[in-house]
């Protein structure tokens, strides 16, 4: 069986089994094996003859609680991979991040559905196509610096992850018209049919306006079963005390900028190394 010791081990672990066990001084043991009688003393006080861990007991945190939600958010939203997550993060958020600090802040808790979720190449080997767009929205309560309350709007394709976002200070039905006519006009492929997240919406009136709207331009709509009413995400730090990208951008122009990197800006395994962007494209007639 091989013995893993700690580089500077002056003893093996039949020898501190030897000193624990001995009835001999501590000042004789030493002499008679050739080491110091700290170790001696160590060793015997030890009920173990293993090396103890190196890890460090207490993790000192180099991230707010309110980074740490947020990027977990970002993993499920977006289902990034390890280095695909770094990548927004550091590039896009401004938050400066080591591979292994990341990972270490990644809630165990990831969603099972999400990861299993097909995506890529292997959803088109299983017949499905990037032909369908989910709609999301959140309320947005945020620090007075950031001038309080906002709107986030939000669609995803699901077999490329492509996804698009704005972020307003207002709600209207004219503007979530306008919103969607964006979203249809900047996908890159044909859309056929969206879903709408019904239990994230505050007002059924908006979901109504968008139903109508996508029927009059011939695609179908389908509302997700609706559950309980999603409470607004609230923020009561200041976004560019959380996000330092936030000092120089708007939370709209965050938003839209997030979504142009993980859109365009790195290539995926699972999408043929390719972007999201690029692979809808390669997908078209």
């Amino acid at each position: 069986m091989e013995i893993k010791l700690h580089a500077n081990a002056t003893t093996t672990p039949r020898i501190r089994k030897y000193l624990q066990e001995s009835n001999k001084s501590d000042r004789e043991l030493a002499v008679e094996l050739g080491i110091s009688v700290t170790t001696v003393r160590r060793w015997r006080n030890r009920e173990q003859t293993a090396d103890r861990s190196t890890m460090p007991k207490v993790v000192h945190k180099a991230m707010r609680q309110e980074q740490i939600v947020l990027i977990n958010a970002l993993r499920e939203i977006l289902s990034a991979p390890l280095d695909d997550l770094l990548f927004i993060v550091v590039e896009g958020l401004g938050i400066p991040l080591s591979r292994a600090t990341l990972s270490r802040y990644l809630a165990p808790s990831y969603s099972k559905a999400t990861e299993q979720a097909l995506q890529g190449k292997k959803a088109l080997k299983a017949g499905m196509r990037p032909q369908t767009l989910t709609l999301h929205y959140r309320a947005l309560t945020l620090h007075m610096d950031d001038d309080g309350d906002h709107h986030l709007l939000w669609a995803q394709e699901p077999v490329s992850g492509w996804c698009t976002a704005r972020i307003y200070s207002g709600m209207s039905s004219p503007l979530v018209i306008h919103w969607l006519d964006e979203v249809l006009a900047q996908f890159p492929g044909d859309i056929q049919s969206v879903e709408i997240k019904s239990d994230e919406w505050l007002n059924d009136a908006y979901i109504a306006t968008l139903r109508q709207h996508l029927a009059e331009r011939g695609i179908n709509a389908s509302v997700m079963p609706s559950g309980e009413k999603r409470q607004a995400v609230t923020v009561t730090s200041p976004l560019a005390e959380i996000i330092p990208a936030a000092s120089i951008y708007t939370p709209d122009e965050l938003a839209c900028r997030l979504c142009g990197l993980f859109n365009g800006g790195k290539q995926q395994k699972k999408l043929g190394n390719m972007t999201p962007q690029a692979f809808l494209e390669a997908l078209r007639p």
